[in-house]
């Protein structure tokens, strides 16, 4: 079945005609429909709030946004981008601040937060079962003084993200990373803010950036328009994903007993003097008959 998907940009018609005529030609709109959106002149953000409607009424499975800033689009939605190429992805902490500024304001709530909805992104949206993290550090080298960044708030970040059951590993030194090539050793990276290593990222690649805009209800991604197909692709692939992730937990199976105590005991745990495992199950638990047995 095709995918049905919205193409979020405004471009003359005649440039979306030439689009339209790529797509074909690389066989695109054979798999999906592919739908426009501000096509006519339509300001983008109102373009992407029609498309956001259409896809909470079920006429889309998902969007592509051609050029329309990050910036534009997380005032709008509140989303977590993720830049995707062929051999990484890079999430960001903070958005667009200086470094000074992520040293005053950056706290340790926000990392485990960040790299929590990161985690759970590369399960869901891209099929990661279980995702390495780096956690880059926020100077070049990691700075063990009391008081940095690296001590008072990525480590305790990173120590607390491991007790979670995330893969989180850090801090790294953010000026050696791409360096010494340890990108290919983790699914992801944590960047304590936008465009700490976006130059770095970029280079470690041949293939050009797409943009997920995850941790939102619509899959959605964002790309220039050479990077179109891929953006399409993705934006696929997480519709597939997404529905093969949730569905276990959208019927879960009922509990083959219930306990009497549930229904309001607080104390129900409180182990009494002279306690017989045997005689609690009989009196406390309603089992489940098999009238056929």
């Amino acid at each position: 079945m095709k995918k049905k998907i919205a193409l979020v940009g405004n471009a003359p018609q005649e440039k979306y005609e030439m689009l339209n005529a790529l797509l074909d030609e690389e066989g695109v709109i054979e798999m999906c429909d592919i739908e426009l959106y501000g096509a006519d002149g339509q300001p983008d953000n109102e373009a992407l709030t029609d498309a956001i409607e259409d896809y909470r009424d079920n006429a889309i499975d998902g969007i592509v946004c051609l050029p329309f800033t990050t910036k534009a689009i997380t005032k709008m939605i509140p989303v977590m981008p993720i830049q995707i190429h062929a051999t990484g992805r890079l999430a960001s902490v903070k958005g667009k601040v200086s470094k000074s500024e992520a040293a005053t304001t950056l706290k340790q709530e926000e990392i485990v937060t960040r790299a929590t909805t990161l985690a759970k992104a590369l399960k869901r949206d891209l099929s990661i079962l279980n995702p390495r993290i780096a956690i880059l550090s926020l100077n070049d080298d990691i700075v063990v003084e009391e008081g940095s960044a690296e001590v008072s708030a990525i480590a305790p970040a990173v120590s607390e993200l491991v007790k979670s059951g995330i893969q989180a590993f850090g801090p790294i030194a953010s000026g050696k990373f791409f360096d010494n090539n340890d990108l290919s050793a983790f699914d992801a990276i944590l960047q304590m803010y936008d465009g700490q290593c976006n130059e770095a990222f970029a280079n470690a690649s041949n293939e050009g950036i797409v943009t997920l805009l995850t941790d939102y209800e619509a899959p959605i991604t964002q790309a220039e328009p050479e990077q179109l197909l891929q953006a399409l692709s993705l934006v696929t692939d997480v519709t597939l994903n997404r529905k093969v992730y949730d569905e276990p937990f959208t019927n879960p199976l009922p509990k083959l007993y219930h306990e009497k105590r549930e229904d309001g005991d607080k104390a129900r745990f409180a182990i009494k003097k002279g306690f017989n495992p045997a005689e609690h199950r009989r009196e406390n638990v309603t089992y489940i008959k098999n009238d056929n047995a």
